[in-house]
């Protein structure tokens, strides 16, 4: 196999290679198999979509559907109806090329060696389609992906001898709803995939709420406010992906964010300068939101967080990252001790900005004065219980 670093290893044989290369660039969701019915290569895609990463895909090389279907149930398992009706339009296809007392007759099929023997074989179509059902223990990958259909085509060379199949599949998501997801940011679900499981990593992290939100809503129409919190809501997802920031939980007229120090080639003033160019951006867009006879301020809090645990939630419902830890809690008191407008950021975030990004973000870290926040004109009695030592100051 020919190996890339961060890729599924390619097929050795070149036309069967050249398809690979070709399915990779498109970004396309597939496997290839061998004139013996042997996976020789599956997608990056279809490995991130079961999983598994791209450039471990190389331990079900070798297999064919039927042993990876007894061998690795975990990732690639489906139900016993699907298996038996791709049983009924495969087997007799892969019997035209595969009889009993070949060498690989009883490699292929496996336990169902036997079987597969008795079945009548049939004279190949140029393609042909099968889908697979997922059982219920896959549980996020059911619940998501549902039916996966599969269109094979059968690969001669330019010989015209059998060289293999190609397998391309898509999920039962209409392509309708696939091409609305698109209009998401793909940074941001690279992002998100990268802390797909939950670990301990260091963050800055920028919660905002709409300021005076009941006497707002009480003003405008429910039309209206539902128009305002729409546009702020895409305000503080603009300014935070734009920042290569994950953009947190939305709870009702607020949200927040977080700014990974990993995203950020692990510098911790380059986390804490996008995370302060994000809150200047919403506070700034804040202005434009609502009809122009209405005075609309969005209230900022950022903090640090060094031991953040952070990963992905994700549901039937939903699909977040998430955020827990002391520091997260301390955020949250920031913001809502934050008045006017303000951006209210903690000591412990400005004093990892280096010169060039302080620069950047028109703060001086050797000018700034703090205030403990418990001391903060009007902060409340949650505030002060549970970040009221926090040095604070507003930027």
């Amino acid at each position: 196999m020919s190996q890339r670093a961060d890729g599924p290893p390619l097929p050795e044989h070149p036309e069967l290679r050249d398809i690979a290369t070709a399915m990779e660039g498109a970004g396309i969701s597939g496997e290839i198999l061998d004139a013996n019915w042997r996976i020789v290569f599956i997608s990056s895609e279809e490995a991130r979509i079961v999983g598994v990463a791209p450039a471990q895909v190389e331990r079900f090389y070798g297999k064919s559907h039927i042993t990876r279907h007894f061998e690795d149930a975990d990732v690639w398992g489906i139900t016993d109806e699907s298996s038996r009706i791709w049983w009924h339009r495969n087997v007799p296809i892969m019997r035209h090329y595969l009889e009993p007392g070949d060498g690989v007759f009883e490699e292929v099929f496996g336990p169902l060696a036997k079987p597969a023997a008795s079945i009548t074989p049939v004279d190949p179509p140029r393609a042909w389609s099968s889908s697979y059902e997922f059982p219920p223990e896959l549980g996020l990958r059911q619940s998501v992906l549902g039916n996966v259909t599969f269109v094979d085509v059968r690969i001669n060379g330019d010989n015209g001898h059998f060289l293999g199949v190609l397998r391309l599949s898509r999920t039962s998501i209409p392509e309708s709803l696939l091409a609305r997801l698109g209009r998401g940011d793909r940074g941001l679900f690279e992002r998100m995939d990268k802390v797909r499981e939950p670990g301990r990593r260091a963050a800055a992290i920028l919660f905002a709420d709409l300021e005076a939100s009941y006497a707002l809503s009480r003003r405008l129409s429910s039309r209206g406010y539902f128009d305002l919190i729409s546009g702020l809501t895409d305000l503080i997802d603009s300014a935070v992906v734009a920042e290569s920031g994950i953009v947190g939980k939305h709870a009702g007229d607020g949200g927040s964010a977080l700014f990974l120090v990993s995203d950020f080639d692990g510098s911790e003033s380059s986390a804490t300068r996008a995370a302060i160019m994000a809150a200047q951006a919403i506070r700034d867009g804040a202005t434009n939101l609502g009809p122009d006879d209405l005075d609309v301020t969005v209230n900022v809090g950022l903090h640090w967080g060094a031991t953040l645990t952070v990963g992905q939630v994700a549901t039937s419902g939903r699909l977040e990252v998430t955020a827990l830890g002391d520091q997260m809690n301390e955020g949250a008191r920031i913001e809502a001790a934050a008045k006017a407008g303000a951006i209210l950021a903690s000591k412990d975030l400005i004093e990892r900005l280096d010169p060039d990004d302080a620069s950047a973000t028109g703060v001086d870290p050797e000018r700034v004065a703090y205030t403990p926040l418990g001391e903060l004109e009007g902060a409340s009695d949650k505030a002060i219980r549970d970040a009221g030592a926090i040095p604070v100051t507003a930027i």
